[in-house]
């Protein structure tokens, strides 16, 4: 029987640990460069907030990557993605211990971040949340499991609904799922919902997803200014801390940052170490991290733009009044990525993937086809088909697990993306 440990703490120090490495790395004085360590500052913040709340007796919900965040921190409840409880149990080396006692229960074909958290709860290494709370899209596999999870472990969850097409009248029916999670909130946590304090989040939020906007405009740049770590990074950032001063500094300072280099032709990389600017269009894998480095260090392809870090949310205009608010956050929950694009019809999956490569000048689009996965995988040549129609660029299609790499490991992706990426380059040089 594996040790039992305290999965949030140990997150946390691994987040501490990451820290204390990247500052030992910086010079004593930044002299109004980037500080390195802004992002990884934010992410250990957070799970100190995570452990203290669960020290403290504080609500903690568990959100899924679908949820905003910015109702939670109103109500000081502590929202954590399940996703990133997965990713980092698999960041951290747990995978197969929680995925292997997940799958003496249910079906191995279900999706790791499903069974990753089951399999922690199982373990005794996390306590059930005080609720849980998930969209009705994108997935099936969070459908299968998080409802039974709920009752097996008996805490309470919410789904909120939302209609298979987006209308206007969709949208009011997804802010009255709204109301309804807010009665549930206050019941199940004792926390009230304070306007003002909402108020103030959603400026937070507005202030923050400005700054996206006018970000994701910046890294169409070429040499592109972002760092491939830096596009997987912020997804995690904007899935867990929106509504908080905090991100809403460091989106600010993160945008004057970007913008100066843009203004100065200056990029990540040299101009001509940029050979290849990568897209992943669905799955890139979390298990390993350090195949982004790999891929620009050993082939100069550097990742502009990914599915899951497509925020193009809008500013909530009116934070008057609750009933406008929470019309803002239902028009942001349908746009939140993989719900926008795998939530619907297929077209919406196939526009966005067409939109990411053009608008980034992409030379290369990748699909990481999760292995549980089965309404994209469903569609993949459809969609490979029409972006070699449109665009002339061969999809590189790969069978894996985001967190599992029993699946594909590192050096098998790695070795499908370098054949793909001399390809790529072969015919980049014929033109």
């Amino acid at each position: 029987m594996a040790e039992k440990i305290n999965l949030i703490k140990t997150i946390m120090d691994g987040m501490d640990y990451n820290l204390h490495e990247i500052e030992k790395q910086l010079p004593p004085d930044l002299g109004g460069m980037w500080d390195p360590s802004a992002m990884q500052r934010i992410f250990s913040g957070f799970w100190h907030k995570a452990y203290n709340a669960q020290q403290n007796g504080d609500p903690i919900a568990w959100v899924n990557f679908g949820i905003p965040t910015e109702l939670f921190y109103a109500m000081d409840i502590v929202p954590i993605p399940v996703d990133h409880i997965s990713a980092n149990a698999s960041v951290f080396g747990l995978t197969y211990k929680y995925n292997d006692l997940a799958k003496e229960k249910i079906a191995d074909y279900l999706c790791s971040n499903n069974t990753l958290l089951l399999g922690a709860l199982l373990a005794g290494d996390i306590d059930p949340p005080a609720i849980m709370v998930h969209p009705a899209n994108p997935c099936d596999s969070n459908l299968a499991t998080y409802p039974t999870y709920s009752k097996y472990f008996d805490y309470p969850y919410f789904m909120i609904d939302m209609p298979y097409i987006t209308t206007e009248k969709s949208l009011d029916y997804v802010a009255n799922e709204y109301k309804k999670l807010i009665v549930l909130l206050e019941e199940k946590t004792g926390r009230k919902l304070d306007l003002d304090k909402l108020r103030q989040t959603m400026e937070y939020s507005n202030k923050t997803h400005e700054n996206v906007l006018k970000l994701n405009k910046l890294r169409e740049a070429v040499p592109a200014p972002y760092s491939s770590w830096e596009v997987m990074g912020e997804c995690g950032l904007l899935l867990s801390c929106v509504g908080t001063p905090e991100l809403a500094e460091y989106f600010e300072k993160r945008h004057s940052h970007i913008k100066a280099m843009v203004d100065n032709g200056v990029g990540h990389m040299a101009p001509e170490q940029e050979k290849i600017r990568v897209v992943w269009i669905y799955g890139a894998p979390v298990f390993d991290y350090g195949i982004y480095d790999w891929s620009e260090k050993e082939h100069g392809a550097v990742l502009v733009s990914q599915m899951n870090n497509n925020f193009i949310n809008e500013p909530v205009e009116d934070i008057s009044n609750l009933d406008s608010i929470l019309r803002g956050l239902a028009q942001k929950l349908v746009l939140m990525p993989m719900t926008r694009e795998c939530g619907g019809p297929w077209e919406n999956y196939l526009d966005s993937s067409l939109d990411l490569i053009k608008r980034y000048k992409a030379d290369a689009a990748i699909f990481g086809g999760n292995h549980a996965c089965k309404s994209n995988w469903a569609i993949a040549k459809l969609v490979k088909d029409k972006i070699q129609e449109e665009v002339g660029i061969p999809v590189c299609n790969i069978e894996l697990d985001l967190f599992d790499d029993r699946v594909a490991s590192s050096d098998t992706i790695k070795a499908q993306m370098s054949q793909y990426f001399d390809l790529m380059l072969t015919r980049k040089e014929r033109r």
